[in-house]
């Protein structure tokens, strides 16, 4: 089993705080060989759960548990068909049944890009949690209270709801809708496989803007997806247009959240000390060359040819900023 280092300590530090953040108490923490585990609990109306979240290692894996209450015996074959449907209307975590012990469990997780914990991404996928216990809870309550079959109750279900509820139970109690994700006018593409090519747009050379590049672990897929939907966001004001030109001139301009989206309050900002530096790239450079397909003649890349690129980095990732790290694709 993998030790525990200074950098996995700090991911389960972060963790840990974004439970505090939600409103939730840790009650507990343990570490055993190879894992950081933290509890904590939250009562709903008419059911309550515990949360476990654990963060591993060795495969740099964080995982959240939603214990809900033990099922009776006579009740589970049942309860078996309803949680396989509703696992199928589940698409990044999923209900089962504890062997032995009948604890019903909720599990997701996400995996550590980098030396940092993605702590929006964390919280979304205990808000996610929280969703799917608010919608599918008081089906398994039906399914134990009452003696309909697991096919009856999601016919109900299905036929007042087209998906999973976009209201759910925040920590507080309150109902919580959903936002919608605001849309952008180009794309970013990221890499689901290792050795990963860099995160990077299309479609930015069209509005008049550079395309943008980052390190596929430097902060994760979304959260650099967020960095550089900012930085289009920051760049496209006509107030910062000497900066863009600055760039285009081959100047680093350095920033730090607040600057990218200053309404945002300093409690709620990952690391706020971070310092972004964006910096004017060319086709000869490996990031470049893996993102948009530049080869020696340049008759194979997807790049629009009007195209200008810029690389964007944390102050102090020297590392990011040679050919060698990208050659044969981005690892560990």
């Amino acid at each position: 089993m993998k030790n525990i280092s200074a950098k996995d300590q700090k991911i389960f530090e972060d963790m840990k705080q974004c439970i505090q953040d939600m409103g939730l108490k840790v009650l507990d923490e343990k570490s055993e060989e190879g894992s950081l585990t933290g509890f904590s609990v939250f009562e709903y109306e008419a059911y309550n759960m515990g949360v476990i979240f654990s963060y591993y290692p060795s495969n740099n894996a964080v995982e959240v548990l939603m214990r809900y209450k033990d099922l009776p015996a006579d009740r589970l074959p049942v309860l078996y068909e309803l949680l396989n449907q509703i696992n199928g209307n589940l698409a990044f975590n999923h209900f089962f049944i504890t062997p032995g012990t009948r604890i019903l469990v909720l599990r997701s997780g996400i995996f550590v890009n980098g030396y940092f914990l993605d702590k929006e991404m964390f919280k979304r996928i205990i808000v996610q949690s929280f969703g799917a216990g608010h919608s599918f809870m008081p089906l398994i309550g039906k399914a134990i209270s009452t003696g309909q079959t697991a096919q009856s109750i999601m016919d109900e279900f299905l036929a007042t709801n087209d998906d999973v509820s976009e209201g759910f139970l925040w920590p507080d109690g309150k109902l919580k809708e959903a936002k919608m994700t605001k849309k952008y006018p180009f794309t970013i593409e990221v890499c689901s496989n290792m050795p990963a090519f860099p995160t990077h747009t299309h479609g930015l050379t069209e509005l008049g803007m550079p395309e943008f590049l980052m390190d596929h672990l430097c902060i994760g897929p979304v959260g650099n997806a967020s960095i550089i939907n900012l930085s289009y966001e920051y760049f496209a004001k006509a107030k910062n247009a000497k900066k863009l030109n600055a760039l285009k001139s081959g100047q680093t301009i350095r920033l730090i959240f607040s600057d990218l989206k200053p309404e945002a309050k300093n409690e709620t900002i990952p690391d706020p000390d971070r310092v972004y530096c964006y910096r004017r790239v060319y086709p000869e450079f490996e990031m470049v060359k893996q993102a948009y397909n530049f080869n020696e003649g340049n008759d194979q890349s997807d790049a629009n040819p009007e195209a200008w690129f810029v690389q964007i980095y944390v102050k102090g990732d020297d590392f990011a900023l040679t050919d060698d790290y990208y050659k044969g694709g981005i690892s560990w």
